[in-house]
């Protein structure tokens, strides 16, 4: 190939980019070269082409008028339709508001617009890669000798700096501090000057060796030797004086220690006069004591009264232990040192006053359960009624949403097993109050329970009542029952069945339908109807949304996440969903996999696609509802084209 004008030499290098490095054959060798390529190593051969120029130039693709493919030329005319195909609808530009007015185009100075994107195109397609016509090679070569100018030049000033670093780097390394060399060099200005005493020394020590001195070094040999004797035995007594003087100091912090707990001990010493007769009995009786003797005879004593106090404090642990499993509600220790806890109830249970403590505590317990019974009462009946207020502001805010041609409605009412026979009592007309008929004495007006309410119920409130009291002496067993009991019990959700119910218009009747009864019967689409009819409302409720405008509310959120929603039901059913959405005032993002956007697109405002196809890099499609439609019909002009080329 070669490039007609200079100017686009560039845009059309880097549109081509690896298209142009193809292998190419003949017509007639397409197939057999193709042949030879699959049966190649797939690990080498991959980064490789091998157009099939039999079949593409049997097509013909379109043309249009001042396109890139104008600016090329081939020397096979079998390549032409191949390269119209690539560069038949890329448009030559020279500005932003030329390449936006066509579907591709691309500017010489290789800024590509393709599926309304704006890109600049990889420089190295038509630098380092630039390979077409004859002079490409010394283009390329021209362009490798600047960047290798370039790197000598910067390399130049790097070699000063190294030849540099070179030289300080040969210098012989001092080692030592600078006061040794300035020391060094101090000696060597006085060496003279030492030299000359030196010689003087030696002068005055050869006129004594001259002298008769042999008697001199023996006599001072022989007092040497004896003063090195007289040393060695005073280093012999200061060790020895060392040592007593350390020992002589331990022994007197020894002994001013054991003064000191000896005086502590006086006075923490509490004299027993009983103890202290027997002891001046006991050493009266002898007219020299051994003390010794005495204090192993007390240790002995002292010994066997330690294992009878053991032997007692095992059998108190034993009793303790037997009085808490036969009264497991005293929460008392078993291993105490002292008997305070057990000696303070014995005396509450010898008190003389028991049966009056019994009467109040009694009358304690009445009232205790009075005060259960009202509070217990009217939580439960409080807490069923609100359940079934917000049952009707629920009914309301779907009554007048269609899902498609059903309508819903939620249900709670009483339970139909054996826990709903206490609903009545519950739920009963007597517990209603009326201030109006309250009178002005305050002695028995806040008695709720009205007689005749006690009447009707009262033995079924003592069944209630008893569930939630253990046995006396209860089992852990036992307790824990009690307490599962109270759990259920205590939720008002256990007096009440909930269900939704299908309202079918006929002609003069409306057929409500149990979801209960329908949701096995119906399919998994039909089944997931309520199940967002339920979820959508409770939204609506919890955003306040069906609170009259006159009444003043905080703004709330109106967000709707759905992961995978409605995966199970068909276009038709879709779309109520999104439109159910759309009147309650929510806004929504919905997530779906590729095969059921379809049911999406037509009804949202914007859809994403998001793509990661080599598992590194997520892209993002975003496309408007109103473009969909000419976004569908390029898809398929680009598959009628055998497929477009994406831009760099």
């Amino acid at each position: 190939m070669d490039i007609r004008d200079e100017k686009w030499r560039n845009a059309a290098e880097g549109y081509l980019g690896n298209h142009k490095l193809s292998l190419v054959v003949a017509p007639a060798y397409a197939k057999a070269a193709m042949e030879v390529y699959e049966e190649l190593d797939q690990s080498e051969a991959f980064h490789v082409a091998v157009l099939d120029t039999e079949r593409a130039g049997e097509s013909t693709h379109e043309v249009l008028t001042n396109s890139l493919v104008e600016e090329v030329i081939v020397r096979e005319s079998y390549l032409q339709p191949y390269l119209d195909l690539l560069l038949g609808k890329v448009i030559k530009c020279e500005s932003l508001e030329e390449l936006r007015s066509c579907r591709i185009g691309i500017t010489p100075e290789c800024m590509l617009y393709h599926t309304f994107r704006l890109q600049h195109i990889n420089p190295d397609h038509y630098t380092r890669f630039a390979y077409i016509g004859k002079d490409s090679v010394r283009r390329r070569i021209r362009l490798l000798e600047k960047n290798l100018e370039a790197m000598e030049a910067e390399k130049k000033p790097q070699e000063l700096i190294i030849g540099e670093c070179s030289r300080i780097l040969s210098l012989e390394a001092l080692t030592e501090g600078t006061e040794v060399y300035a020391e060094w060099q101090q000696e060597m200005a006085s060496f003279k000057e030492k030299e000359k005493e030196i010689r003087k020394l030696e002068q005055k020590l050869e006129k004594l060796k001259a002298q008769n001195v042999e008697e001199w070094e023996k006599e001072r040999e022989a007092i040497l030797g004896l003063c090195e004797g007289k040393r060695a035995e005073l280093r012999a007594l200061d060790r020895l004086m060392g040592d007593l003087q350390r020992k002589a100091e331990e022994f007197q912090r020894e002994a001013v220690q054991l003064e000191e707990e000896l005086v502590a001990k006086e006075r923490a010493l509490e004299a027993d006069q009983e103890l202290e007769g027997v002891l001046k009995t006991s050493l009266e009786g002898n007219e020299t004591p051994r003390y010794d003797r005495l204090k192993d005879r007390y240790f002995a004593l002292l010994k066997r009264a330690e294992e009878a106090r053991e032997e007692a404090y095992r059998l108190l642990v034993s009793a303790r232990g037997e009085y808490v499993r036969k009264y497991p509600n005293r929460n008392f220790s078993l291993t105490a040192e002292d008997n305070q806890e057990y000696d303070r109830l014995l005396e509450i249970m010898e008190c003389a006053n028991l049966e009056e403590y019994k009467n109040m505590a009694a009358e304690q317990a009445k009232s205790a359960v009075l005060h259960f019974k009202d509070d217990f009462m009217f939580k439960i009946r409080s807490a069923i009624r609100d359940a079934l207020q917000r049952r009707d502001e629920l009914n309301r805010i779907i009554n007048r949403l269609d899902f498609g041609k059903d309508k819903y409605q939620f249900v709670i009412g009483k339970n139909k097993g054996p826990d709903g026979r206490y609903y009545d009592m519950f739920m009963d007309d007597s517990l209603e109050i009326n201030p109006s008929q309250l009178t002005d004495s305050l002695d028995n007006q806040m008695n709720l329970f009205t007689m005749e309410h006690e009447n009707q119920y009262g033995e079924l409130i003592n069944d209630l009542i008893n569930i939630f009291i253990p046995p006396e002496n209860a089992t852990p067993e036992q307790m824990e029952e009690a307490k599962r009991n109270m759990d259920k019990y205590a939720d008002y959700r256990t007096y009440l069945t909930f269900d939704m119910q299908q309202l079918i218009q006929n002609e003069d009747e409306v057929i409500k339908i149990r979801l209960s009864k329908m949701i096995k019967k119906n399919s998994g689409g039909e089944g997931q109807n309520p199940l967002y009819v339920a979820l959508l409302a409770s939204f609506a409720q919890a955003y306040r949304i069906n609170v009259p405008q006159k009444i003043q509310r905080n703004p709330t959120i109106r967000l709707v996440v759905l992961d995978e929603a409605f995966s199970k039901m068909d276009g038709e059913k879709v779309a109520s969903c999104i439109e159910l959405i759309r009147g309650l005032g929510f806004q929504a993002i919905i997530s779906a996999t590729n095969d059921k956007i379809q049911n999406y697109v037509e009804n949202v405002d914007k859809t994403f696609v998001f793509a990661n196809p080599n598992k590194k890099s997520i892209s993002i499609q975003e496309f408007e509802r109103e473009s969909f439609p000419q976004l569908m019909r390029e898809l398929d002009e680009e598959d009628e084209d055998a497929g477009g080329v994406a831009g760099e």
